[in-house]
């Protein structure tokens, strides 16, 4: 057997492993804190966004989730009634959101009173 063949092989192997790895983390259920509110965002006017139709603030060190759990920036969006869920930082600005998936949307909010092995803030 040729070393190129070899080399095809694990070249092969490493993409399918590449493969499932990457759908085990899309297929995964993201966990949200017990804290989690659901709201319907606005960002047609970034920076001056609204949630359920109120102004409200992105903290300074804000993150946005989209639907693959990657952070994506703020500006990059547009939408105007994006389904989320959303954390508040002390001073009730918005610290954390999360854009929904369709199964998401219909699970509903997690059970504030539910044991998590959350890690605490950063």
């Amino acid at each position: 057997m040729s070393i190129a063949r070899v080399f095809r092989y694990l070249l092969l192997l490493v993409l399918a492993g590449l493969a499932v790895s990457v759908y085990a983390q899309v297929a995964a259920d993201r966990q949200f804190p017990p804290n989690t509110k659901r709201g319907i965002l606005d960002m047609s006017n970034y920076p001056n966004i609204t949630m359920n139709g109120y102004p409200r603030r992105l903290a300074p060190s804000s993150r946005i989730y989209a639907v693959n759990n990657l952070i994506v920036m703020p500006a990059t969006l547009s939408g105007s009634n994006i389904v989320v869920h959303y954390t508040e930082n002390s001073f009730r600005d918005i610290d954390k959101v999360w854009i929904l998936t369709q199964s998401e949307i219909a699970k509903g909010l997690p059970d504030p009173n539910a044991q998590t092995n959350m890690p605490l803030a950063n």
